[in-house]
């Protein structure tokens, strides 16, 4: 009798979005198995494929009402585009999350594995848990706005570097690109207070882990607190003031005079001139005004 109850309940529908290009870890044979997976425990699994033609923000816009549960297969970026077509049409259905990307930093900081069978079956017995999203003028991100010289750190390190050095690889870059990168002389209001200064690097985050460069400790983030982890860091005045930087940085003190760190929910930033952004790892061009507010509990990602 209990098989016959079991087989009785109605099945949910799922939405999985694929990027196939992220991070090339999987292959559609294996998305094809996680969706056996996900049928084998009641969930009928309808896939899509993103293309140039239909990105993830479409597909949510025209499908995600007709399902009970949204799920990414993809990388942080993949996550930005599918969370901004919910913010579009104000979809509150859960979000779960298959890291196959290169970084995944979300996915790290929401301890998320970047196995494929352990994040399915997280996806299906974990809980859906609040989760803050940002505005950046009218495009949105799930965990960090950023601008200078850690934005293509991750990116520009060489494998190489990676595989013999690891973490170290990253912030040895890292000093590198603080060594040289131009300074923005910039003026920052968060909720009433000011900053002014030339600075060679800030972050609006709402994660543990940033662009595989640094982290926070775990107790000092709160993904659904309705503030922002914000960083701002001033030019150094030498290559070993810049490496002192980076070591406050490795041991997570963040105590350097350079180092301005604080919580807010309602950032602009003024420049003299526009700036390059990343959002969520991705080129943003940015004006010489910006305008970033924290969306509380904006969405709901599943984990454990």
């Amino acid at each position: 009798m209990a098989g016959k109850k079991k087989a009785d309940q109605p099945k949910k529908k799922m939405m999985l979005i694929v990027n196939p290009k992220a991070g090339m870890k999987y292959k559609k044979t294996s998305v094809s198995e996680i969706a056996e997976y996900f049928a084998d425990h009641q969930y009928e699994t309808a896939i899509y494929f993103t293309s140039p033609e239909y990105d993830a923000p479409f597909l949510v816009r025209e499908h995600a009402k007709d399902f009970d549960i949204l799920a990414c297969c993809g990388g942080d970026g993949t996550v930005n585009e599918i969370v901004s077509g919910m913010m579009s049409v104000n979809c509150k259905i859960p979000l779960g999350y298959i890291p196959s990307g290169s970084t995944n930093d979300l996915a790290a900081s929401l301890g998320i594995s970047p196995n494929a069978k352990k994040a399915a079956k997280t996806l299906l017995t974990g809980k859906p848990k609040p989760f803050d999203v940002g505005s950046f003028d009218d495009s949105y991100f799930v965990y960090i706005a950023s601008f200078g010289a850690f934005t293509d750190v991750s990116y520009s390190t060489p494998r190489e570097a990676k595989n013999l050095f690891g973490h170290a690889a990253y912030m040895m870059n890292a000093v590198k690109s603080m060594s040289r990168i131009r300074p923005y002389h910039i003026r920052v209001e968060a909720d009433g207070k000011a900053y002014e200064g030339d600075y060679i690097f800030g972050s609006i985050t709402n994660s543990t882990s940033v662009a595989g460069t640094f982290r926070f400790e775990n107790d000092m983030v709160d993904f659904a607190d309705g503030k922002y982890e914000v960083m701002l860091i001033k030019r150094p005045s030498s290559l070993s003031n810049a490496a002192a930087i980076c070591m406050s940085m490795i041991n997570r003190s963040y105590k350097h005079e350079n180092i301005q760190l604080f919580h807010a929910s309602e950032i602009t930033v003024y420049s003299d001139e526009p700036m390059d952004w990343a959002l969520d790892g991705e080129h943003k061009k940015g004006d010489t005004t910006v305008k970033i507010r924290n969306h509380y509990r904006a969405v709901n990602i599943i984990r454990k």
